[in-house]
């Protein structure tokens, strides 16, 4: 379990940008691993993968 961070806009500060990149690789490497990714949008499931 773990927030979306990479749906808003670009941050201007280098530093939340390496957070939010950071974040978007960690998730990515994650799900390629998961038998099942689901994306909870205001308690509603979307099936990924």
């Amino acid at each position: 379990v773990s927030n979306e961070v990479g749906l808003g806009i670009v941050p201007d500060n280098a530093l939340a940008r390496r957070f939010r990149d950071e974040a978007g690789r960690l998730h990515q490497a994650i799900a390629a691993r998961a038998g099942r990714v689901v994306f909870m949008v205001a308690g509603l499931p979307m099936l990924v993968k």
